[in-house]
């Protein structure tokens, strides 16, 4: 008998293209596709802009060499970016984004294109900072938040004080002063705001974090035995009934195998019950070691325990268990009862195509009974039901 093959689902080349394309693109995984994602609309931002430079440059509203330079470094810029987040090189920063360099670039041409503007129309320049505060609210922490803004004012200030004092005549002074008051009564309301929405980003994250933990911790208590730490027998029960589901629907089957310990019992009444115990946890431990990732293995209630093995034969499910069992022989219990091993009856039953999955349990059962009535420690098979 041989391991049953599952069948193979079929795809539509045109959506695989579409979606090795977005891998290609974005990336493999959803972290750097949200991090690739912002930075690719961060770069299309940057072309409008530089469009619109060139417009305002045909206009003499911009001295002609600025959009030109603006071109020819922030799109290598943002392609540098784009590379470093897509291969992953970031990955293990603080910021994966690098949305604080990528604000700092950006405050830098802002600057400069406040210089290359004219005199009547230099002040639409400074409503980009407000864009730049905003990306940088729900990505930064709140103290980066205020360094960009500080850094904003600082840069800005810096070069309405040295342009007007260097070329009083294209920079005026008095405009100047004008507008770097108008930045100090409205930037700093936007270093506040960025503060505080960093703020709550921050508590709802490290919210989120505890809550996840607490799920976690809620899903291990439910689904898990506390001794063993294998899955209980709810959680199987519902792992079986999906194996049924997805027999009836794309013919996997599966095999079902009981297990009692043997002599358990006397183990208990005659070393007591924490080497019983010890005795449960070895016996999982070799389990969990043996069969596949594939397989689910779960106490089924006192000194009994339940194998799922998808796509398996009886005959390969006696060769999984004959390596546990020679796994077991070399297995220390306890170190009170150095030469106590584990040993263990099995009853093996492959779910048939029309049986319920409660007959498939009672075929399972009665081999297991089988096994024990002809003396322990080895494996029956159920027979086949007869259609």
């Amino acid at each position: 008998m041989t391991d049953f093959a599952p069948q193979t689902a079929q795809h539509d080349p045109i959506i695989d293209g579409v979606g090795r394309l977005v891998t290609f693109v974005f990336g493999p995984d959803r972290a750097t596709r949200a991090r690739t994602a912002a930075i690719l609309l961060c770069a299309v931002m940057y072309a409008i802009c530089c469009s619109a430079a060139y417009y305002a440059a045909d206009l003499q509203l911009m001295r002609p060499f600025a959009p030109n330079l603006l071109l020819m470094t922030s799109m290598p810029a943002y392609a540098a970016f784009f590379l470093l987040v897509r291969t992953g090189r970031t990955r293990h920063l603080k910021d994966p984004t690098l949305m604080l360099p990528q604000n700092i670039f950006a405050l830098l041409a802002i600057a400069f294109a406040y210089t290359a503007v004219g005199p009547n129309d230099r002040g639409i320049v400074l409503v980009l900072i407000a864009l730049v505060m905003v990306f940088g609210m729900y990505t930064h922490t709140p103290k980066q938040s205020v360094v960009i803004g500080l850094l904003a004012m600082l840069v800005l200030g810096l070069s309405m004080g040295i342009l007007s004092h260097i070329d009083p005549d294209y920079y005026p002074p008095n405009v100047e002063l004008l507008r770097f008051e108008l930045m100090l009564g409205t930037v700093p309301s936007l270093i506040y705001s960025a503060y505080q929405i960093s703020s709550w980003r921050n508590r709802l994250s490290a919210q989120r974090k505890d809550l996840k933990v607490a799920l976690e911790q809620v899903q291990q208590l439910a689904t898990r035995d506390v001794l063993t730490g294998l899955y209980n027998r709810r959680f199987m029960q519902d792992r079986l009934e999906d194996s049924v589901k997805r027999f009836e629907r794309y013919g996997e089957r599966f095999t079902i195998v009981l297990i009692d310990l043997d002599h358990f019992k006397r183990v208990n009444d005659q070393y007591g019950h924490k080497v019983g115990d010890q005795a449960l946890t070895a016996f999982a431990s070799a389990a969990s070691m043996v069969l596949r990732d594939t397989d689910t293995i779960a106490r089924w209630g006192g000194e009994e325990f339940i194998f799922l093995l998808p796509n398996t034969s009886a005959h390969k499910a006696v060769v999984a268990l004959e390596r546990l069992r020679a796994t077991l022989a070399n297995c220390s219990v306890s170190a009170n009862v150095p030469n106590l091993r584990v040993k263990f009856s099995s009853g093996i039953a492959v779910h048939e195509s029309v049986a319920a999955l409660n007959h498939t349990l009672e075929r399972a059962d009665r081999a297991l009974y089988r096994a024990k009535s002809e003396g322990r420690d080895r494996d029956v098979t159920a027979p086949p039901d007869k259609h």
